[in-house]
């Protein structure tokens, strides 16, 4: 029995259930979520064991009620494990996936669960959305394993705690490279080229470590500074330090000892439930047919990008008169090309794009002119962190929306990158209504001004909250079916295509502002940002689609295969996919390849270029419609048929109800410029 002064034993009763992190503590967690489990395994016992002929209500709605506790504490949980980290959180993190995975499988496997699903999958009389929820979930339990014999149950479920405990420990020691691994030098001069506020951070971050100067790593193979630093064995030595993750003695980031055994089971998994590799199990349940058809997409990008960074290579070459331009050098020379090219520097354009400024003038504004949503402020909300700013969201209307909580700096233990998450799913049925988050991880200047962010930034911003976006806007019966609980090959759909709105020129005008004078930028400047989108995309493309192959060469294994070294596969996968070239290296190597080994993304990092070649002909579609499609008139029909839908109905109906027809991958050859 869970102590009632918990303050996760109970709904919160903070506005929209909001969890009470300043009352939560982490010793709350664990036991909240044993007996989360506890409480819901008994739920579905008598669920499934009941005498009574299964019904929607005492099925599908019971399902979908059970696990209020656990549902609870676990987002919370998860929240503050990426966003906060450290040793308690990453220690519990361990010691649970394996239990996690165990109660997943206490439902999943429960043969006569399933057979109320099949018994009432057969129903005349249900509606749409139930019908394909009911139809989705029995299809899951059956890739999941629910009609093997009691002894291959039994090693399913060995393997599938054993799979959870690897990635864990995998993702731990990703995170720990993130938090500890960088470059020091000892002449700030090293750091010729690298913008001011740049330079100022890893002067901060250097003396912390009696260095000159520290730039800490970021998630990607090609950091951002190699495209500014003036100095090549900087660059060099940077790059190497990057590309060197995961494989040395240090077993603190270690993962080249993990990742083997985690594909083997993996494999094993996929055969024991009569998949032929890992992938195709995944893929059963994506919106991409089968793996064939993913990796001919990747490849046929992925040639035609690499054409394209040969035609650069040879520009390049000529003007520098190298006899090539190695991957440790190719962002710099790039960045000098791109600024010829379209004749404005990229780095000037921070002090136009003040972190507020883009989220109150850029990102909220895109909405607002799409969807009608307008935010205010809660400044009486807090998170789980002093960084953390709350929002209240309304519709036109001002009926109540949900909350948008944003935690944008790093620290010291949280995980890389950027992502969005769900803390109270919306419910049609109670008249729950969302709080969703976005995190990111910019760096907070060391004399406590404004973060000013790249280009780059300001598309992750604008990426995420379309994610958010998905969260906040939805409007399904069923918990289970809200907003992002969509395939992974999906749900990149909405972040991407909000991307769009970063250039369109209303939005550039008003969030792009000097932070001193409150000039826009000059009409010249946005001119050639908007151009700059398709240009320059090849080696962006072809590092994107080496990592995409990479983890498709990985999960196309059979359980009887054996890899002894992990560098040595990647490289062999690389050059038989044709796509390799020697100055791109992909994105993400296996060593820190964060989506391919700790959940979520494995055999399916090419999810990002599949959902795209949706985007690619929504953003056509929109830019014929009257203002270039930011009106409430497109805002409408992405809202009622995309982004309120969830997953209340197969998702590729969802892009079928706007467009009319699948997608054609020829649309992301035109998007990237290609």
């Amino acid at each position: 029995m869970l102590d009632r002064t918990n303050p996760l034993a109970h709904a919160s009763s903070l506005p929209y259930q909001l969890p009470d992190f300043a009352a939560i503590e982490i010793h709350h967690l664990k036991p909240a979520i044993l007996e989360g489990m506890r409480i819901q395994v008994e739920e579905w016992q008598s669920i499934s064991h009941s005498s009574e002929s299964p019904t929607v209500e005492n099925t599908v709605v019971a399902v979908d009620d059970s696990g209020e506790l656990f549902d609870r504490a676990v987002r919370v949980f998860y929240t503050l494990a990426s966003s906060l980290g450290g040793d308690e959180l990453n220690a519990l993190q361990e010691e649970l996936a394996p239990l996690l995975s165990a109660h997943t499988d206490a439902f999943m496997l429960d043969r006569d669960m399933y057979d109320r699903y099949k018994t009432l999958s057969e129903s005349t009389d249900l509606d749409d959305e139930t019908r394909w929820l009911i139809s989705d979930t029995a299809a899951a339990f059956e890739r999941a394993g629910v009609n093997l014999a009691e002894a291959d149950k039994k090693r399913l479920r060995k393997l599938n705690s054993r799979i959870a405990s690897t990635e864990a420990k995998i993702s731990l020691r990703i995170s720990h490279q993130l938090s500890h691994l960088g470059l020091t030098g000892t002449d700030i001069s090293e750091l010729d080229g690298l913008p001011a506020v740049l330079v100022e951070e890893a002067k901060a971050a250097g003396q912390k470590r009696g260095a000159a100067w520290f730039l800490p790593l970021e998630n990607y193979t090609s950091q951002e500074a190699l495209a500014s630093l003036k100095d090549p064995e900087t660059r060099q030595r940077l790059l190497d330090i990057a590309l060197s993750r995961g494989v040395g003695a240090d077993p603190a980031t270690r993962t080249s000892d993990l990742i083997p055994s985690l594909v083997k089971d993996r494999a094993e998994r996929a055969a024991l439930l009569g998949f032929p590799n890992h992938a195709e199990y995944v893929m059963a349940g994506q919106t991409v047919p089968n793996q064939e058809t993913a990796v001919e997409l990747l490849t046929t990008i992925g040639l035609a990008a690499k054409a394209g960074v040969k035609r650069l290579e040879t520009q390049m070459v000529a003007k520098t008169g190298a006899d090539a331009i190695g991957p440790a050098h190719w962002p710099y020379f790039e960045a000098q090309e791109r600024k010829n090219s379209l004749d404005f520097n990229p780095d000037s354009l921070r002090d136009y794009l003040p972190l507020n400024q883009v989220i109150n003038d850029g990102v909220f504004f895109a909405a607002n002119r799409l969807y009608g949503v307008t935010f205010t402020p809660r400044a009486d909300l807090r998170g789980w962190h002093d960084d953390v700013a709350v929002w209240e969201v309304h519709d036109r209307e001002r009926r109540a929306i949900g909350l948008f909580v944003a935690d944008f700096y790093t620290r010291p233990g949280k995980d890389g990158g950027a992502w969005m998450t769900t803390l109270v799913p919306a419910c049609g049925r109670s008249g729950t209504r969302p709080v969703v988050t976005n995190d990111a991880n910019f760096a907070r200047p060391s004399d406590g001004s404004e973060v000013l962010l790249s280009w780059d930034n300001v598309e992750t911003c604008f990426h995420e909250f379309g994610h958010a976006l998905h969260g906040l806007l939805t409007n399904t019966y069923y918990r289970e079916t809200e907003g992002t609980e969509v395939p992974s090959d999906f749900v990149e759909l909405p972040s991407q295509l909000n991307e769009m709105w970063a250039y369109h020129p209303e939005v550039l005008s008003r969030m792009a502002r000097h932070k001193d004078t409150g000039q826009p930028l000059p009409a010249q400047v946005l001119t050639r940002l908007a151009a700059s989108k398709t240009k320059f995309q090849e080696y962006a493309t072809l590092e994107f689609v080496e990592s995409a192959l990479i983890d498709q060469a990985w999960h196309s294994l059979h359980a009887t295969q054996s890899v002894s070294d992990i560098e040595v596969f990647e490289e062999e996968a690389l050059q038989d996919s044709g796509v390799a070239h020697p100055s791109v290296p992909p994105r993400y190597r296996s060593g820190y390849f964060a989506h391919a080994f700790t959940g979520g993304y494995d055999a399916a990092y090419y999810s990002y270029l599949w959902s795209e070649t949706m985007v690619a002909e929504l953003e056509e579609w929109l830019r014929d419609q009257p203002h270039g499609g930011l009106s409430p008139v497109a805002g409408d029909i992405l809202r009622n048929e995309l982004l309120c839908r969830g997953n209340s109905r197969p998702p590729m109906e969802s892009f079928r109800a706007i467009l009319g027809h699948d997608p054609e991958p020829d649309a992301i050859i035109r998007r990237r410029g290609l």
